[in-house]
């Protein structure tokens, strides 16, 4: 799969393919961008790029140096990824595990090796904002002092959860969003769908691919109407029912991606408020947004906004807050 066959993201690849030709490769990079937008999958190509056998500027995904690559067997290429603790099992979690001090001695153990004839060592830190402060401290020296022929790869959604001086040692290259337009024609190339659920997948996705073939269908077009129906009738005079739904919504497998929505749902209604409908993204919930607009000023839209996300980090590492009773909080903070 060459350079082209990654989806939105020309301009990136041209910096990086420039660099290959011009022999001017910095010894870290920063690929800052929302989740699921190919952040990953580019750095992988990038490193197939800089060990291909028959592609001076791409990789031609045949041979045997990239066919290694992607087989996980290319010891010049290794990936990092945060991880529960070791009394869990230690697996690879991106939602709430960690990277730490132990992983980044494993990276300048690995990076220090001579690489192998006419290769170049290419270590991607996933989710680079996992990297505890000890971790990231330590992670300075290699970023300070890099190997010969190495180059280390920080793949973030979150870049203003890494430390200033990790951030001034990469070349930062920012992953934009992919179009609407451009998601909606991928989505319906593989999903048996409408145009219409189509355009409703890719407006909720955020400019992501990845996010976009998560989704849930049946989420989308009933749960989503129906999490929207029992939210705004919460109310004050009925704190049992404010107290079931947040039980509830603790429970669920999927509860930073609903708090995620609700964000959206919160925005909407604000864009609408200031007569901006052309911006709403839930455009097919547009009849519903509007009823709600005449009791929600902006002020009110921003505190939601605001204690949506306090409530998602509270229940994300390093808080690890109760879920049920952070929901309690957000929703009584909302009726109220």
């Amino acid at each position: 799969m060459p350079f082209t066959d990654i989806i939105g993201h020309d301009k990136e690849i041209e910096i990086l393919k420039r660099g290959i030709l011009q022999d001017r490769i910095p010894h870290a990079f920063l690929f800052a961008g929302p989740n699921g937008i190919g952040k990953k999958m580019t750095a992988f190509a990038f490193a197939k790029a800089l060990n291909c056998e028959r592609c001076k500027d791409d990789f031609c995904g045949e041979c045997q140096n990239c066919r290694a690559i992607d087989g996980s067997s290319f010891m010049d290429v290794f990936v990092v990824e945060p991880r529960e603790p070791d009394y869990k099992g230690g697996a690879v979690d991106h939602a709430s595990g960690t990277i730490k001090e132990d992983d980044i001695s494993g990276i300048q153990q690995r990076v220090g090796y001579r690489s192998q004839k006419g290769s170049k060592k290419v270590c991607i830190v996933d989710s680079a904002e996992k990297m505890n402060r000890v971790a990231q401290n330590k992670f300075l020296k290699t970023l300070e002092e890099p190997a010969p022929d190495s180059v280390i790869i920080l793949v973030t959604c979150k870049p203003a959860e890494l430390i200033p001086t990790v951030l001034s040692r990469c070349q930062r290259i920012n992953f934009m969003p992919i179009k609407k337009d451009i998601i909606s024609g991928f989505i319906l190339d593989k999903l048996k769908c409408s145009k219409e659920e189509a355009d409703v997948i890719s407006s909720l996705s955020g400019g992501s691919i990845g996010t976009a073939l998560k989704m849930d269908m049946d989420w989308l077009l009933k749960k989503r109407r129906h999490l929207i129906e029992r939210f705004e009738g919460l109310s004050l005079d009925k704190a049992e029912d404010i107290l079931k739904f947040a039980d509830e919504i603790a429970k669920e497998e999927d509860l930073d991606a609903i708090l995620e929505f609700l964000k959206i749902w919160h925005r909407d209604i604000m864009v609408s408020s200031v007569g901006r409908d052309e911006m709403v993204i839930n455009m097919d919930m547009l009849p519903v947004i509007k009823k709600h607009v005449s009791g929600f000023t902006a002020e009110r839209a921003v505190n939601g906004l605001m204690a949506i996300e306090e409530a998602r980090r509270n229940i994300m590492p390093p808080r690890y807050a109760n879920k049920q009773l952070a929901m309690e909080n957000l929703f009584i903070g909302l009726a109220r």
